[in-house]
C-alpha cells in the first residue's frame, strides 16, 4: 500500500523535462521574428562611431542657445600603453572579468541574466561584455528592448572578428564615460584629479573604474559616500581576480583623494546648465539605458526656463566681492551662497547660482545638494502659514515673555535674538520682528506634527518623522532642523504664498527633441493646492511687513509689492533671506561649507542685498502687478493686546486696524484691560489713603509677564497710614498745577510776591506730610 502510494506521488510529479522543452521551443518560436528583425536592422558598419558623438544643445526660455554639450570636446585619446595596468585591470574586474577568454558575449552570463528578467518581469538585469557595451555606445540607441540586445551581441561578434582584445579594450577606454562631461581615461584623469592618466594610482582608478556604472549617481562630486561604497566594490573584485592582494586594497581603500577643484576655463551659465543635466538624466531614464551618454553624444535639444540674462546678472552679482562680508573665517573658509529664482505661477526656474565660484562640471551645487538649518526663514512654513489655515488671525495675540518648555534632553527655554521681551504682541508684530517666543508659543497651539504636514505639503522633503534624533520637537519652529532644507525647495514653498496657496514644483526643462526635431519629452506642470487663498494672502500681508518695516528693509525695491522673511540660525551659521514679488520668487543663502560662527551677517544684511538686485534685473520690463485680495478678506479694528474688538477702556495707542477672513472676525470686547486707582503722587497702586487716586488702564497679565503695560505691584507709601493727627497747610490751588499738592509761597517780612492770595486755600495733612513749594515763576518769594 505504501508502495502504491509512492507511485501514484511520482506520477504526480509535474513532467519538468518536458515542461522545459515545450518552454524553449516556444520561445525559440517567438524569437524568430525578433532575431529576423534585428539582423535586417543592424546598423552599417562605421569604424569611425567607434570613435564618435553628436553634439546636444540647451536653449534658454527665449529658445537662444547659449551652450552645447560636446562628448568629444571633453575626449583626449591615449595608447593602450599609456593606460596603467592597475586602471586596466579595475575596469576588467569590475565590468568584464572574462574579457579575455570570451568572444564577445558571455553567454553564462546572458543565461542568469535572463532567468533573473523572467523572474523579476522586467528587462532590468544586463549581461553585457565590454565588447557588448562598446558596441551599444558605438552603434546602437540605448533604448531597453531585446531587439538592441540582439544587435548589440551581433555587432559584438563583428568587433571580435576585426579587432584584437587590447584594439577592442582601448576603444572602450577611451569612449566610456565616466560623468562630469568626462568621456574616456584621460578626460576622467583630468576632470576628477587634475593629472594624466597614466599619473594615476591604484586608489584613483579604482574610483574612477567604480564610476562607470552609474555616472551620474555614483560622480563623487555629487555623491562621495556612494562612490566610496562604489570604489570599495571594485577593490574586492580586483582582489577577487588576484590582481591585487586584500593589504594593497584596504591600503587604496584608506587612501585619501585629492580632487581637483577648478575648470580651466570660466563657463557662463554653469551653474544651471548642470542642474538641467541633473534634471534630464532623471527624465531620460524612462527612455535611455544610459541618459548621460543620450545627453553628451545623441544630438539632443534641451529647451529650458532659464531667463539668460537674470542668469548672467546674478552670476556677476557673485563675482562682485561688495556683496558679501570681507575676509575669510577663523578656520581660512570664504563665505559661500547659493540663489534661486523662479516664477511661482508655472514652477520655472529662471536662474540659479550654487556658489560664488563656478568650479567644476556636475559638482556641488549648493542650491540644489546642500541642505542647511534656516532658521526663521522656516518659520512661515512651519508655523504661521499652518496657523493662519487653522483660523488664526495676524492680531492673534501671545505673551512674549521667557518660559520653559520640557524635552526629551531636558528643560529648554527659547531665546530671541536680540535678547529682548515685547510682552502681549500680535502676529504680525512676531512676524515683523522675528520673535522667536512668540513662533514656539504658537507652534505648540497649532501642534508640530500639523506644522510639518504643512511643510511637506509646500514641497519640503527633508524634514525628518522618526528615529532618535528627528523634527518632530518645537525648536522646528525655529529652524532647528535634523538635516536642514535646501534653497530650492524653501523657495518654492514660498512661491505657494506667492501664488495664492497653489504649489508649483521647480523645473528647468520645458521640453527635449531628437536632432531631427522628434519631441521626447515635454514637461506638464502639476499644480497642487495646499492652503486656502485666504491663508496665502494673509501670509503674504504679514511678510510685507517684515520688508517695509521689519528685518527685511534693506530689500526693499521702489514701487514694487514685495514680501519677505529673514532667517539666522541660532548659531548663526546659516543666512537667509526668501521672498517674492508679484512676478516671482527668489531664495538666497549664505554661510561657510563647513560650519563656522559668521559675524555680522544675518537674512536681513548681505542676502537681502543680493535678493533686491537678482529681483530688480527680473523684473526690468515686467509689468507692474499687485498682490490681488481674495474674497473673504475683511479689514477690522482690534485691541492689540487682546486681538478682541476694543472696549471703552482699551487706550487709544492700542487700538490697530489689522485684516481677517470673514469668519475669524472677533465678536467679542477685549478683557484683558482692566482700570487701576493710581496714585498720582507715587504712581503706585493707591491705597484708601491716597487723597487723589487717578483711574489708568492696564493690561492683566502674570506677573512674570514682560509687557510693558502691566500694573504696578506696589502700593504707595506715601499715604501708606491713617494721619494720626494733622495740621493745616497753605496749598496753592493755581488750576496750572493739576491734580498735585504744592504748598504756598508765603512771603514774610521783607519780602514780597508769592502766590496770589486769590488762589491759596489751606488743607489738613497729616503730620510729617510736607508737600513742595510751589514751582510757579510768578508764584515765587522775591526780597524787598
Amino acid at each position: 500500500m505504501q508502495t502504491n502510494d509512492k507511485i501514484r506521488r511520482k506520477r504526480r510529479r509535474p513532467p519538468w523535462g518536458a515542461i522545459l522543452i515545450v518552454c524553449f521551443l516556444v520561445l525559440m518560436g517567438s524569437s524568430v521574428g525578433v532575431v529576423l528583425g534585428a539582423i535586417r536592422s543592424l546598423p552599417t558598419w562605421d569604424p569611425n562611431k567607434l570613435m564618435g558623438s553628436e553634439t546636444s544643445i540647451i536653449f534658454d526660455d527665449q529658445g537662444r542657445q547659449v551652450t552645447r554639450l560636446h562628448a568629444a570636446e571633453n575626449r583626449i585619446n591615449v595608447a593602450l600603453k599609456d593606460i596603467p595596468p592597475h586602471l586596466i585591470n579595475a575596469v576588467i574586474a569590475t565590468e568584464d572579468q572574462d574579457f579575455y577568454k570570451h568572444h564577445g558575449v558571455n553567454l553564462k552570463r546572458i543565461a542568469g541574466a535572463m532567468m533573473v528578467n523572467l523572474v523579476r518581469h522586467s528587462k532590468a538585469q544586463g549581461a553585457s561584455t565590454i565588447t557588448q557595451q562598446l558596441a551599444r555606445v558605438s552603434f546602437l540607441y540605448p533604448e531597453k528592448t531585446y531587439e538592441r540586445k540582439i544587435k548589440e551581441i551581433l555587432l559584438a561578434f563583428q568587433l571580435e572578428s576585426k579587432y584584437s582584445k587590447d584594439e577592442i579594450l582601448e576603444f572602450y577606454l577611451n569612449k566610456v564615460y565616466f560623468g562630469s562631461g568626462a568621456y574616456g581615461v584621460q578626460a576622467a584623469a583630468q576632470t576628477y584629479f587634475g593629472k594624466n592618466v597614466q599619473d594615476l594610482n591604484l586608489s584613483e582608478s579604482a574610483m574612477l573604474a567604480g564610476i562607470i556604472q552609474s555616472p551620474g549617481r555614483l560622480s563623487p562630486f555629487t555623491n562621495y559616500d556612494l562612490a566610496k561604497k562604489r570604489q570599495q566594490v571594485v577593490l574586492n573584485n580586483m582582489v577577487h581576480c588576484g590582481y591585487i592582494t586584500q593589504e594593497e586594497a584596504d591600503k587604496a581603500y584608506e587612501q585619501p583623494l585629492s580632487f581637483k577643484k577648478s575648470l580651466s576655463s570660466e563657463s557662463r551659465y554653469g551653474y544651471f546648465v548642470d542642474s538641467v543635466i541633473e534634471e534630464a538624466d532623471q527624465i531620460l531614464r524612462g527612455y535611455y539605458d544610459n541618459p548621460q551618454y543620450a545627453i553628451y553624444n545623441e544630438g539632443l535639444r534641451i529647451y529650458t526656463t532659464m531667463d539668460s540674462e537674470v542668469q548672467k546678472q546674478a552670476e556677476d552679482i557673485y563675482a562682485d566681492s561688495s556683496f558679501f562680508p570681507p575676509g575669510k573665517s577663523k578656520k581660512g573658509q570664504e563665505v559661500q551662497s547659493a540663489m534661486v529664482l523662479l516664477d511661482h505661477h508655472t514652477g520655472e526656474v529662471k536662474a540659479i547660482i550654487g556658489g560664488r565660484k563656478y568650479e567644476q562640471r556636475r559638482g556641488f551645487n549648493r542650491a540644489i545638494d546642500s541642505l542647511r538649518h534656516p532658521g526663521s526663514a522656516f518659520k512661515p512654513v512651519v508655523v504661521y502659514g499652518p496657523a493662519l489655515e487653522q483660523g488664526y488671525m495676524p492680531f492673534y495675540v501671545l505673551d512674549d515673555s521667557p518660559v520653559t518648555f520640557p524635552t526629551p534632553s531636558g528643560p529648554w527655554s527659547p531665546q530671541n535674538y536680540d535678547g529682548k521681551y515685547r510682552g502681549l504682541i500680535t502676529m504680525r508684530t512676531a512676524v515683523q520682528w522675528s520673535v522667536n517666543v512668540y513662533a514656539v508659543k504658537l507652534a505648540e497651539l497649532v501642534g508640530i506634527k500639523n506644522g510639518i504636514d504643512f511643510a511637506e505639503k509646500l514641497g519640503i522633503t527633508s524634514l525628518v518623522r522618526a528615529g532618535q534624533k528627528n523634527d518632530m520637537g518645537l525648536s522646528t519652529a525655529l529652524g532647528g532642523l535634523t538635516k536642514g532644507v535646501s534653497p530650492l525647495e524653501l523657495t518654492a514653498a514660498y512661491g505657494c504664498f506667492a501664488n495664492n496657496g497653489v504649489y508649483v514644483k521647480p523645473h528647468t526643462i520645458i521640453k527635449i527633441t531628437t536632432a531631427e526635431g522628434h519631441v521626447i519629452y515635454t514637461h506638464r506642470p502639476l499644480y497642487r493646492r495646499v492652503m486656502k487663498p485666504t491663508t496665502a494672502w494673509l501670509m503674504t500681508s504679514m511678510l510685507e511687513t517684515v520688508v517695509q518695516a521689519g528685518t527685511g528693509t534693506r530689500a526693499q525695491i521702489p514701487g514694487v509689492p514685495c514680501a519677505g522673511k529673514t532667517g539666522t540660525s541660532q548659531d548663526l551659521q546659516n543666512a537667509w533671506f526668501v521672498g517674492y514679488t508679484p512676478n516671482y520668487t527668489c531664495g538666497v543663502w549664505m554661510g561657510y561649507d563647513q560650519l563656522e560662527r559668521m559675524y555680522n551677517v544675518a537674512g536681513g544684511t548681505y542676502p537681502a542685498r543680493i535678493w533686491k538686485s537678482v529681483m530688480t534685473k527680473a523684473l526690468e520690463g515686467e509689468p507692474r502687478q499687485a498682490f490681488v485680495t481674495p474674497k473673504g478678506i475683511v479689514s477690522v479694528q482690534v485691541c492689540n493686546k487682546s486681538g478682541l474688538l476694543p472696549s471703552q477702556i482699551c487706550p487709544d495707542k492700542c487700538i490697530i486696524s489689522d485684516y481677517a477672513t470673514e469668519d475669524s472676525i472677533p465678536d467679542k470686547v477685549c478683557d484683558r484691560h482692566v482700570l487701576y486707582n493710581i496714585c498720582p503722587d507715587s504712581g503706585k497702586l493707591a491705597t484708601e489713603y491716597c487723597p487723589f487716586p487717578v483711574p489708568k488702564a492696564f493690561v492683566n497679565v502674570p506677573p512674570d509677564s514682560r509687557d510693558p503695560d502691566k500694573p504696578p505691584t506696589e502700593y504707595c507709601d506715601i499715604h501708606s497710614a491713617a494721619p494720626t493727627s494733622s495740621e493745616m497747610v497753605p496749598i496753592c490751588k493755581d488750576p496750572r498745577h493739576g491734580n498735585k499738592l504744592y504748598r504756598a509761597n508765603i512771603p514774610g517780612p521783607n519780602e514780597t510776591g508769592g502766590c496770589p492770595s486769590s488762589v491759596v486755600g489751606e488743607e489738613a495733612l497729616p503730620k510729617g506730610v510736607d508737600p513742595p513749594p510751589c514751582p510757579l515763576p510768578d508764584h515765587q518769594v522775591h526780597p524787598r
